[in-house]
């Protein structure tokens, strides 16, 4: 199928051939009759991914201290390799549409097969033949309403919430600040819920065109009698209530809003412009200044929108869904127009011209829609697969290694499929990722013959000798048992599993299949490591280690904490440290114990910041301090050993510093580029496919050991 992307790096605008979206429970398949371009927000964001480098650091100042933060901990070289590898990946987009529905699911059932519906939500109602939005996200369409009207839903619910937020009486004088797609939205909405509504815009051209159409009384922001024309229009008292749809890169909408509105009265911001509020005019008029934010309760909540739960309509009346019936109803009763809104159609196929319209625009535009052509439908079942037209490649016995990859976010694009690229004893035969979008860009940049967005379709192929699991945690142990059973060599990114249960199933298909199993530690790997580890060998005495990690801060929504997707911070990160640790020792892990920090009514989340005591069978003992209240300019990650006289620090892959008896410190560098073990690690791997016998592999117990120490660590956090 074809999906509409942006290249971020170049900021072209294109249609990429990719699979169809995975289809998951609770979700639909839609086939998209239209999808509605957001002139604000889309254009937006071609017009920032058209920019250099300094204009995209200018107006992400966020990202700019991400980088910063990297090239701290990651040094230079990597730094830079990451960033023009993620601005190379191509963003989707679209999050309006309207179609019919292919295929449902269990949790999704209540909308059948050929129920035309409209869709809502970034990264899910994409422009793009098909789409798999969840259910939540859905809404039928009344019997006799068009595709094209449908596809303003979500623009629709965006404004109507605003209204909402508004907190408007019947008969209220209400200014809208900015008529742009939303905006006109909003007036709309406004008069159908029995208010007065004036409209301000800065640009003359939009303002006459309003004008023309009547749609309402209308100013331009820089006319001279403007304030006369508001105070006549308000009966003399000012706004009741303000909403400001523009966007802009001040705050003079605010300014203006508080000039307008009435004393006590309500100023809402909508567009993206500066909230910086004048205290005089706020402070003596009283006014209220609030937010509204996307389409109403549920947006953003991803047991809401992603995992289908409703809110109670007796606690929340109107959530993003239902409000999104709501304006089909509005639409469908004629109580708003949507017909003069749509100033320009394109084909799908021709979807890269609608933005070059938007960019250099010759007349009025406001809704643009795309109108897609579905005569040459594709049946489901050959969606789900797709080969690119060059030829497959099928390696013949004894040739290089042919292996699958499973997963293609930032750890496998930025880190792991360059490296896997570069080596001369496999073939990169396939991909998958959930969207398929990711999948399809790495497979044609690293010449991947196969991309799909099914995982079974990499496992159950007889052309793949090993699979790289690089997904979310969650579902690791499900696809590594599922590999190792259909006889394929598996590396699995950590955590192996997230659950003792599930850690078994995993060791119990590793034992029965003789196939090979690697957990992607890494740290053990690094030459750095190397030298730390042989420091001490041939010890006799138990060891003492002290293992910090200064993580930084992660918002309780990070998908890190889900747990279902991430599992928490000690089988998600951790869990590196405690196999370090284990490895250093080189004996069983005997005993473990984790305690948190108390609660507290700051923003510290008690469970990111954890000791973490393990016990050893030779007597050993280690002490692993992962902590999120650090300083994110401190180093991130040391660890301290002593024995038998011995003492050492290896810091950041960086250094590593020794000391034996009253001796000098011996120390070992690498500053600018430091080597963290994944090639090491890829070394390992594919040596011990090739001699054969993985039974003999010396790290697998201890992988599996610090695994299930991982899992006992979590558990103890839960239980106390």
């Amino acid at each position: 199928m074809k999906q509409l992307v942006q290249n971020f790096k170049t900021g072209v605008v294109y249609l990429e051939d990719v699979p169809i979206p995975k289809l998951n429970d609770g979700c639909l398949l839609v086939r998209n009759m239209a999808s509605l371009i957001s002139v604000g927000t889309e254009g937006g964001t071609v017009r920032l991914g058209k920019m250099g480098l300094l204009g995209k650091a200018r107006a992400r100042p966020g990202q700019v201290k991400k980088v910063l933060q990297a090239l701290r901990s990651e040094g230079i070289l990597s730094t830079i390799n990451a960033v023009n590898r993620t601005l190379d990946l191509p963003v989707p987009l679209g999050y309006s549409s309207a179609g019919i529905v292919e295929t449902t699911t269990i949790g999704a059932r209540d909308i059948p097969v050929g129920t035309r519906v409209a869709c809502g939500g970034a990264g899910r109602a994409n422009h793009a033949d098909y789409i798999v939005v969840p259910r939540n996200l859905c809404v039928p369409i009344p019997e006799g309403l068009s595709f094209f009207n449908a596809a303003f839903t979500t623009v629709g619910s965006i404004a109507m919430q605003s209204v909402r937020i508004a907190d408007v009486r019947f008969g209220e004088n209400i200014v809208v600040i900015g008529l742009g797609l939303i905006g006109l939205l909003v007036v709309q909405i406004l008069k159908a819920s029995g208010c007065n509504v004036l409209g301000i815009d800065a640009n003359p051209e939009r303002v006459a065109w309003v004008d023309k159409h009547g749609i309402c009384p209308v100013v331009a922001r820089n006319s001279e009698n403007m304030h006369d024309r508001i105070l006549d229009f308000s009966e003399g008292y000012g706004a009741d209530a303000v909403i400001i749809t523009a966007a802009g890169k001040d705050n003079d909408p605010v300014i203006l809003a508080g000039n307008v509105a009435r004393h006590k009265g309500r100023v809402v911001v909508v567009g993206r412009t500066e909230m910086k509020a004048p205290r005089e005019t706020y402070l003596f008029k009283e006014l209220e200044l609030r937010t509204s934010y996307a389409y109403g309760p549920g947006t953003g909540d991803e047991s809401y929108e992603l995992e289908g739960y409703d809110y109670p309509i007796g606690y929340v009346r109107w959530t993003e869904n239902r409000n999104m019936q709501l304006f089909l109803k509005l639409l469908n009763e004629k109580k708003i127009d949507i017909e003069r809104l749509i100033t320009h159609t394109f084909p799908f196929h021709d979807a890269p011209s609608a933005f070059d319209l938007i960019n250099n625009p010759k007349d009025q535009v406001i809704g643009v829609i795309l109108d897609y052509d579905n005569t040459t439908k594709q049946e489901y079942s050959s969606l789900i697969e797709h080969i690119t037209p060059k030829k497959l490649h099928l390696k013949s016995s004894g040739d290089k290694i042919r292996v699958g990859i499973i997963g293609a976010g930032s750890f496998a694009t930025n880190v792991m499929v360059p490296i896997l690229a570069k080596r001369k004893d496999i073939v990169l035969q396939s991909i998958a990722s959930a969207s398929g979008l990711n999948a399809a860009t790495l497979a044609k940049k690293y010449a991947i013959p196969f991309y799909t967005s099914d995982a079974n379709n990499i496992i159950e192929s007889p052309d793949i000798d090993c699979v790289f699991i690089l997904t979310r945690h969650g579902s690791h142990a499900p696809l590594a048992e599922q590999a190792l059973i259909a006889n394929k060599d598996v590396f699995v990114e950590k955590p192996l599993s997230l659950t003792e249960e599930s850690l078994n199933k995993v060791i119990c298909a590793q034992k029965k299949s003789g196939m090979l199993l690697m957990v992607g530690f890494n740290r053990r790997f690094s030459p750095l490591a190397e030298k730390l580890k042989n420091f001490f060998y041939g010890r006799c005495q138990p060891m003492m280690l002290e293992f910090r990690g200064n993580v930084g801060y992660r918002s309780p929504e990070h998908w890190l904490h889900d747990p279902v997707e991430g599992g928490g911070v000690i089988l998600g990160e951790a869990c590196h440290y405690i196999d370090f640790c284990r490895w250093i020792v080189d004996s069983a892990i005997t005993d473990v114990d984790a305690t948190c920090v108390g609660t507290s009514n700051t923003s510290v989340i008690p469970e990111d910041n954890v000791i973490i005591n393990l016990h050893f069978k030779d007597g050993s003992l280690a002490t692993i301090l992962y902590l999120s209240n650090g300083a994110r300019g401190f180093n991130r990650e040391r660890c301290e050993i002593h024995a038998e006289g011995r003492s050492a620090v290896w810091e950041d892959f960086r250094h590593v510093r020794m000391v034996k008896g009253l001796g000098f410190p011996r120390t070992y560098r690498h500053r600018l580029f430091p080597k963290k073990g994944y090639k090491e690690e890829l070394d390992a791997f594919f040596k011990s496919i090739i001699k054969g016998d993985p039974h003999k592999i010396e790290w697998l117990t201890g992988q599996t050991d610090a695994s299930l120490a991982a899992i006992k660590a979590s558990r103890c956090i839960m239980d106390k």
